[in-house]
């Protein structure tokens, strides 16, 4: 992997596209979320019973409102807040929230070191959660994480315009098996991952081979993506949730043209609209 290394890459063109995987290139949040995620937490919760009702609270903080692609336990707490009191009778739910509110390392690491500090049993029981549900993930086939229609052909229309890197939350490994998997690697100049850094580091390293942040180009699908590009001054394109493929053939027809002219600045405000509203359409779903 050392020719996708960010460490040993070399700006070859003047203009820069970053882009998401899951739930923006690769259709894995749908999977990960309602077979992973979601069942994994009524599995944990004993549930089972509410089961329909829990995943669509899962799916609708996750996937469907400004919130998606939120951090793992930022969910988790705004789940147990909804059930609480209610399905569940949690009395101790702000151990939990004052460790997502407090600490630098949102993740299993991050969550083990509090555990060791105060052997609290809902911090226990939301590691056996995380735990549970990466056990799920990693039973995913690629059959239930297919390429969205049009990323295979924007990649092939922008190769050789552009640098292309890879810029992702989720870990390495993971990543590069499914773009080797559905071949898309190939396309692919640089790839980042949870450690290498966040996704703001992780552009702004882009930054530093040389590129002008006007020539950035950041795609995604979630606010995080939004913040990361914010971060650094670069450009931002939606690719909208439940209208990915129409996304990629807008991008590929129509608004590359207008990145690489430098007329950006005049679709930003616009695609940014269009993204914000269809998050606002799903409300209530």
């Amino acid at each position: 992997m050392n020719n996708l290394d960010i460490k040993f890459f070399n700006k070859k063109h003047d203009y820069l596209i970053c882009i998401d995987s899951d739930g923006t290139a690769i259709d894995a949040m749908n999977a990960k979320h309602k077979l992973c995620f979601g069942p994994a937490f009524i599995e944990t919760w004993h549930l089972e019973d509410k089961a329909t009702y829990v995943q669509d609270l899962w799916n609708q903080f996750n996937l469907y409102n400004e919130t998606r692609g939120l951090n793992r336990f930022i969910g988790l707490v705004d789940i147990l807040d909804k059930l609480n009191g209610k399905e569940l009778n949690i009395t101790d739910l702000d151990v939990l929230k004052s460790w997502v509110k407090n600490t630098n390392d949102l993740s299993n690491k991050g969550l083990i070191a509090e555990i060791e500090k105060t052997n609290h049993p809902l911090l226990k029981q939301a590691l056996t959660w995380s735990y549970h549900t990466n056990d799920k993930i990693a039973k995913l086939s690629h059959q239930d994480k297919p390429v969205f229609e049009g990323v295979k052909s924007f990649l092939e229309f922008a190769l050789g315009k552009v640098d292309i890197a890879l810029i992702s939350s989720a870990n390495m490994s993971g990543i590069y098996e499914e773009w080797t998997n559905h071949r898309l690697i190939q396309y692919l100049d640089v790839m980042t991952a949870q450690e290498i850094g966040t996704k703001g580091e992780c552009i702004s390293q882009m930054i530093q081979k040389g590129y002008d942040p006007k020539h950035v180009l950041m795609i995604g699908d979630a606010y995080p993506d939004v913040d990361a590009a914010k971060q650094n001054n670069v450009y931002f394109y939606p690719i909208i949730t439940n209208h990915e493929p129409n996304s990629w053939q807008q991008l590929k027809l129509h608004v590359f043209e207008q990145f690489l002219k430098g007329n950006y600045d005049d679709v930003q405000a616009k695609v940014l609209d269009q993204f914000k509203q269809s998050f606002r359409d799903k409300e209530g779903i």
